[in-house]
């Protein structure tokens, strides 16, 4: 009778352990997440509108930026292993402004769709001499930045477009041979009751545009064998909203249009 009572006293510390566990095992999964309310808010998107509305956010949020970066990451040859470590990536908005770089119809707006699954975004320095390639990847219906490189300015997507360009920003007499005139201008009436002015400038009413380009954003899916070109000028808050249209005539680019909509 001893030994029985012994065995049933085993028995039931066996049970009353294992029952134990199995709680302590329920209380851990059932403890609260440390996830942000931020970081719950994007959790629950199914999936991205388009890169565009994706870029805005992932620009501006921090945290939404930590949740759609892959870690370990690669960047300035230091490998940041998991968010916590993560430095919020600011791109141009510490800036007053940067110019976007789109090929499109004469009409087109800059944020065109981004069909393809993986695209590259690139920030060129002009004063350096260097592009830093964004590699961003759609993951399930969502995007997320994947590595980041380095390159020469010269390996950036449209480059013979972009050579173009700082010469045109930087040589007023190069500037006057690259335009179209009679130049469509659209401005905003200051004076008036802001509404859309539209008019011609004629060659010798041009004043040379001073506008010494530091940097400018372009995405690898540029369309290259498109006749038109569009430089997109937006503010950071400032209520600059800038394009400017060129087309490529005769095989040499022209600015066909010049329109200006800051507030």
């Amino acid at each position: 009778m001893r030994k029985i009572a012994l065995i049933i006293a085993s028995i039931s510390i066996l049970l009353l352990s294992c029952g134990n566990r199995q709680s302590q095992t329920v209380n851990e999964v059932n403890l609260p997440s440390e996830e942000s309310e931020t970081e719950k808010l994007f959790s629950e998107i199914s999936e991205d509108k388009s890169f565009t509305d994706f870029f805005e956010t992932f620009m501006w949020n921090e945290e939404f930026q930590k949740i759609r970066t892959i870690f370990p990451f690669k960047k300035d040859n230091k490998t940041v292993q998991t968010s916590k470590e993560w430095k919020h990536l600011p791109f141009y908005r510490e800036k007053g402004c940067i110019p976007i770089l789109s090929s499109d119809t004469l009409r087109g707006l800059y944020d065109k769709e981004v069909t393809a699954s993986k695209v590259g975004l690139f920030l060129i320095d002009f004063k350096r001499e260097i592009a830093d390639k964004y590699n961003f990847e759609k993951i399930d219906s969502k995007w997320f930045l994947q590595s980041l490189e380095c390159l020469s300015i010269n390996k950036a997507p449209d480059i013979e477009f972009i050579d173009f360009l700082t010469k045109f920003t930087s040589n007023s007499v190069f500037q006057s041979n690259h335009i179209l005139f009679p130049l469509p201008v659209t401005l905003i009436d200051y004076d008036g009751d802001y509404e859309i002015i539209e008019k011609t400038v004629l060659e010798e009413e041009w004043k040379s545009l001073q506008w010494a380009i530091g940097q400018l954003m372009v995405l690898s899916n540029i369309d290259t064998k498109n006749k038109y070109r569009n430089i997109y000028i937006r503010g950071v808050e400032n209520g600059i909203g800038v394009e400017y249209t060129f087309e490529k005539i005769n095989g040499n680019w022209k600015l066909i249009r010049f329109e200006d909509y800051s507030m």
